[in-house]
């Protein structure tokens, strides 16, 4: 417990780690906010509820300097020293390496291989996942099927998956006791990718959209920060998106020119791309076939996403346009000639439409319109 201790025109307070701090003559900040400053001092870049909305430019930056503001207005153990230091070290010492650390651990490759890793197990708790993924996504689906062929099959996939699940779960055993190549267990990676997919996806997707994409900029602003739980182990989306056909793997390179994910890639777009925990319905869509479920169309997929999802990875339905307004018509045209004829067709006209006036016609002759309102 820290308490404040006043006197002589001095104030004290000792943080909980017993630091003492005086407060510099002419200064105003309290004991409460400097340990309020000293706490975000050492969490302000490991909290994921501080860092969500840090997609304005500079705002990461603001919110340090006000830390150090209160920080400033007091001395440790006695008169300040280096002060210039303080400020620039802390921010230099935060690099961005989130995607780097993985590029560098990609490289290293074998190197990373460390002792209890078993590639077939990692394959197979993917394996899982995908099923699961699966299992969800056909749930999904029959809640409103668009067809009884299109419910049967629906059906049919739902059981056979979450067969295949509980059979890959008996193998498996814990799948978050399944390290990767590079000794992280998933939910050391799901932490990673909360972090990768705020600044190197939701940040800067933002910054694109608020001037450009207004609807979709405020449905993505108003997404509550994800639990690290709920995220992904394999890619840098929550791992609910995967249900609905939707991965977000940032840092995937693309395959190899000439190898069979090559080929693979350019037959079906996108592919190459998903993660591998995600649903595998779309892969299966597009090879069409007994792989595809009937009557499956991309408006019932967009109509089964949730609002948040539909409104950010969806573009809105065209508004139908109004039908055009019928051009005003004359009720009688009478062809110039002979002035009796002339005559003859007006006082016809005059007897049908006794309110009627003549205007000189568009190209020739007279026009019979409606008497103005």
């Amino acid at each position: 417990m820290t308490e404040p201790v006043a006197g002589a025109g001095t104030m004290r307070v000792t943080a909980s780690n017993g630091v003492t701090w005086t407060r510099r003559p002419g200064m105003t900040s309290t004991a409460e906010q400097l340990l309020q400053a000293l706490s975000d001092l050492t969490g302000i870049y490991s909290d994921p509820a501080r860092q969500w909305n840090w997609w304005q430019e500079g705002r990461r930056d603001q919110e340090y300097d006000l830390v150090l503001q209160v920080v400033s207005e007091w001395d440790k153990y006695g008169p300040r020293r280096g002060s210039a230091d303080e400020k620039t070290a802390p921010r230099h010492a935060e690099p961005d390496t989130f995607g780097k650390d993985l590029d560098e651990d990609t490289r290293r490759g074998p190197d990373l291989v460390v002792e209890g890793y078993d590639e077939n197990r990692e394959r197979l708790r993917l394996r899982l996942l995908r099923t699961q993924s699966d299992v969800a996504f056909f749930g999904h689906v029959l809640q409103t099927p668009a067809s009884s062929a299109q419910r049967d099959d629906a059906e049919h996939r739902l059981n056979a998956s979450r067969a295949a699940a509980a059979g890959l779960l008996d193998q498996l055993g814990d799948p978050e006791q399944v390290i990767d190549r590079h000794g992280r267990l998933p939910a050391e990676r799901r932490e990673m990718n909360l972090q990768s997919h705020m600044q190197y996806w939701r940040h800067p997707t933002l910054r694109s959209w608020t001037t450009t994409q207004r609807r979709r900029f405020n449905a993505l602003l108003a997404m509550p920060l994800p639990d690290p739980a709920a995220m992904c182990s394999e890619c840098q989306a929550p791992s609910a998106w995967h249900d609905y056909d939707i991965s977000l793997r940032l840092f995937q390179p693309p395959p190899a020119p000439g190898t069979q994910a090559g080929q693979l890639a350019q037959l079906i777009p996108g592919w190459w791309q998903r993660c591998p925990a995600c649903t595998t319905y779309r892969v299966g869509h597009q090879w069409g076939g007994q792989y595809a479920l009937p009557d499956f169309s991309y408006d019932q997929w967009r109509a089964m996403l949730p609002p948040l999802l539909r409104t950010i990875f969806t573009p809105s339905p065209p508004r139908p346009r109004p039908a055009p307004r019928p051009q005003p018509k004359p009720l009688a045209v009478i062809p110039s000639g002979p002035i009796t004829e002339v005559r003859k067709r007006l006082e016809q006209a005059e007897t049908r439409y006794p309110t009627a006036h003549v205007r000189p016609g568009s190209t020739d002759g007279w026009e019979v319109w409606p008497a103005p309102q």
